[in-house]
């Protein structure tokens, strides 16, 4: 039997495989990371924009709260019912008048009824034959008739002569205002040409001023650049001048001396050695002129000009580019000192500039910390006031529910005010007093009850004293209040009241003042059914209840 062997892979081949694995591995985690941070870079960006859109929203909804209530306010609705009453008027009126246009519409339809008729009977009659004597009559009448119309012809042909001679004599005067005015249209023309042309010369005038003015601004520029100039000009000859004159002075003082010293002094053994030094004097003269000729010569091969008139002229050439240049360098460290002045400036106003910057961050440091500070200080005095007013929420809530207790305990009845609850049958702030009369009127009846039983028992010591015995007649409660205040124009207006402050609590003056105000305002507007209501919300309400 072949025996197969089996390959066992050496350590060698592990490794390969493991780097292998280990490089996909990290190829794969770098991948699933830049995967993440995309994701997380997508996740920022969506979270960002959704803020911005709920906070857009947020101002959005702010804003329209405040258009509802602004438009749900106490002088819109006085408008509104201004305005009803005025249409209400309006429809009254307009009922009026349709009516007596009908009125009017079948009198004139029975009048044209009666025309009809009587133009009829008129026919009939003119078809009737007319005796002589109405004849007579009525070529008499006509004769009349032609007399008078004859007249009055004559008279409108005179009228009318007249008023054509007048007009022969207002035509004519037309014609001469008409001539007059084409003489004056003429002369008005010539007017507004000499008129225009003056115009246009006053406008080249103009023009010709504002370029001379122009021209003599960049003269006296010009000019006073040149001034400058010469003023740097003659402050470098100036200085030249006197540093030839120095220079003139010292080669004076020098000739000065050696002419001095070069005297002739009559000593015999002076001779030859004046006469040696003047031989001296006389070579190194000519070695020097042999010099110069050589410098010359190198001169005129380096330059490749051999006429000495032209050298001398490139060389003052030369010499007078040097002074320019020489003056432009002199003109340059003068606007560098200039700069340098400016930048000195400049550098104290940005120090100064720091200064106040300090200064006014320290200033708004400080403002920033007094600020921090009111801040935490009426934040505290918020969550006091917030603390309290839970406390007197709950004791409020208790207070409530131990009258709702009493109320079911003692077994009132509530039906008489059922009216005015509507949909809140629940003891709350505003219908509390009613559910209070009713309980102290229940209590009355109790203790009526036990006094006339105790009475009509006829025991001696009595459960209740007679001073004591309660004597109030309580009303009933239409007389009190006709109808319970109307819940929805309460919260109206009290989100009509709009604070731009911080809310505070109220001291107990400003509590009493405020009480005392809203008990003398007049609340009777307030004092209907949420079916008497005129809000949409309390139109929802009774669609809701009718559905």
């Amino acid at each position: 039997m072949a025996h197969k062997l089996q390959h066992i892979p050496d350590e060698i081949e592990l490794e390969t495989i493991a780097i292998a694995e280990l490089s996909r591995l990290k190829r794969q985690y770098r991948i699933m990371e830049n995967d993440r941070g995309a994701c997380t870079e997508d996740a920022k960006l969506q979270l960002h924009n959704q803020m911005n859109m709920i906070n857009r929203l947020e101002y959005e909804k702010a804003e329209l709260v405040l258009r509802i209530k602004t438009a749900t306010s106490k002088t819109f609705v006085r408008k509104d019912e201004e305005m009803e009453e005025k249409l209400k008027c309006m429809l009254t009126t307009q009922a009026k008048y349709d009516e007596m246009i009908k009125t009017e519409k079948e009198e004139i339809a029975e009048l044209d009824n009666e025309i009809h008729k009587l133009s009829k009977e008129v026919e009939i009659f003119k078809t009737k034959i007319k005796t002589d004597t109405q004849l007579k009559e009525i070529s008499v009448q006509q004769n009349k008739m032609v007399y008078i119309l004859e007249n009055r012809l004559e008279v409108a042909t005179k009228r009318f002569n007249i008023v054509v001679a007048q007009n022969q004599k207002l035509r004519e005067e037309i014609e001469n205002m008409l001539k007059e005015r084409s003489q004056f249209t003429i002369l008005w023309n010539k007017l507004i040409n000499q008129l225009n042309a003056g115009k246009q010369i006053i406008n080249d005038l103009i023009e010709q001023a504002t370029i001379a003015f122009n021209q003599r601004d960049e003269e006296l520029n010009k000019i006073q650049a040149l001034r400058e100039r010469g003023l740097r000009d003659l402050k470098a000859h100036v200085s030249e001048m006197c540093e030839l004159q120095r220079t003139m002075d010292n080669e004076m003082k020098l000739q000065e001396f050696l002419g001095v010293k070069g005297q002739y002094r009559e000593m015999g053994d002076l001779n030859a050695k004046r006469a040696a030094e003047r031989k001296a004097k006389i070579e190194e003269k000519q070695d020097k002129i042999e010099n110069y000729k050589n410098i010359l010569q190198l001169i005129k091969e380096f330059t490749g000009v051999h006429d000495v008139n032209k050298l001398i002229a490139y060389f003052i050439k030369q010499e007078e580019e040097n002074f320019a240049l020489f003056s432009y360098v002199n003109e340059l460290n003068d606007e560098l000192e200039g700069l340098q002045s400016r930048m000195a400036q400049l550098t104290i106003a940005i120090q100064d500039a720091r200064i106040t910057n300090e200064v006014t961050d320290q200033e708004q440091a400080e403002t920033l910390e007094k600020l921090k500070r009111e801040l935490e200080e009426q934040t505290a005095l918020a969550d006091a006031a917030e603390e309290n007013l839970i406390q007197c929420d709950d004791v409020i809530e208790k207070l409530l529910k131990g009258i709702d207790s009493l109320f079911k305990a003692i077994r009132c009845d509530n039906s008489p005010i059922l009216q005015l609850l509507g949909d809140n049958e629940q003891i709350t702030t505003c219908n509390v007093m009613l559910y209070l009369e009713i309980i102290e009127k229940r209590i009355t009846q109790m203790f009526h009850k036990v006094y006339w039983l105790d009475k009509a028992t006829k025991t001696q010591q009595l459960r209740l004293d007679e001073e004591r015995r309660p004597r109030l007649k309580v009303p009933p409660i239409e007389y009190i209040a006709p109808t319970q205040p109307c819940a929805l124009c309460i919260e109206k207006e009290e989100l009509q009241i709009v604070s731009e402050g911080l809310e505070h609590p109220l001291t107990r003056d400003e509590a009493t003042k405020k009480l005392k105000q809203r008990l003398e305002e007049d609340y009777s507007e307030l004092l209907h059914n949420i079916s008497g209501c005129h809000l949409p919300a309390a139109r929802k309400i009774i669609q809701k209840r009718y559905q």
